[in-house]
């Protein structure tokens, strides 16, 4: 068996045992599991990762839907654990993969200086989720202002509640991005007032969907703004959709970043 398909068994195998789980509330074998897989994603060699993802290339949408299943379970257990501690702010610091989304948010940071820009007073996080960590990080690290907005309302409260806890002054707005009335929403709530946007790699999780996106938002925001749309190249392409330039209507690509560290993120900077 070649290194490729070892690699692409490999994935095969931890995706069945993950499918098989009674759910995928974190517990130590869906831990391990899912640290395993993003460890192999993250850490296999360039070219043979291009060998393995050819294999596994037909599999990729059921793959990523899984991750994405995953990390939802993640993010929600979480941000109740640390609703519940009598310390949230030392409960917080406990979450494994704190220190990755320092690490993506430094990044996306950096490539918004190299775009020519400065680092944020004001950030829209479009796909915030109940565990918010990229506001919260940009709040607390960066003293950003920061809205959060999410389609799912129950998940927006919980990471509302959440901020809440921690002391993290941000606001929310409910709003669908497939929706033409979320327009309207995020008009009310100062869309057009921001320096930054981020789009969660998770919003529109194809390629038409993050056209439907982008035009929408060009539609929105205010010449010169940024837009930092996260992707994943690679075998991290199984966690995350692959964003294309060409997939974000009515924004021009200014910078690609694709990290080679345990950061799983690339990201698209696109200007208004």
């Amino acid at each position: 068996m070649s290194a490729a398909s070892a690699v692409s068994q490999r994935v095969r195998q931890l995706r069945t045992r993950l499918e098989s789980a009674a759910d995928l509330r974190p517990c130590h074998e869906v831990n391990a599991l899912f640290t395993e897989l993003v460890g192999l994603c993250c850490t296999t060699p360039p070219p043979l990762a291009a060998s393995a993802l050819a294999q596994l290339d037909d599999e990729a949408p059921a793959t990523r839907r899984l991750c994405a299943a995953g990390e939802a379970a993640l993010e929600e257990h979480w941000a109740r654990r640390v609703l519940a501690a009598d310390d949230p702010n030392a409960e917080l610091a406990r979450f494994p993969y704190l220190d990755n989304y320092r690490e993506l948010v430094r990044m996306e940071l950096g490539a918004v200086i190299a775009a020519g820009g400065e680092l944020p007073r004001r950030v829209a996080v479009l796909g915030s989720g109940p565990l918010p960590l990229t506001g919260i990080v940009l709040a607390r690290d960066y003293g950003a202002s920061v809205l959060h907005v999410d389609r799912d309302l129950d998940s927006l409260q919980l990471g509302g509640k959440l901020t809440a806890a921690l002391g993290v002054d941000a606001t929310a707005a409910h709003a669908d991005l497939d929706v033409a009335a979320s327009e309207d929403v995020l008009r009310a709530e100062g869309i057009d007032g921001c320096d930054v946007v981020v789009l969660a790699a998770l919003v529109g999780q194809d390629a038409a969907g993050k056209r439907a996106v982008s035009a929408r938002l060009a539609r929105l925001l205010r010449p010169g703004t940024l837009v930092l749309a996260r992707s994943a190249v690679r075998l991290r392409s199984l966690l995350y959709p692959c964003v294309r330039a060409e997939d974000l209507a009515g924004l021009r690509v200014e910078l690609e970043v694709h990290p080679h560290s345990d950061v799983v993120n690339s990201v698209l900077v696109a200007r208004a």
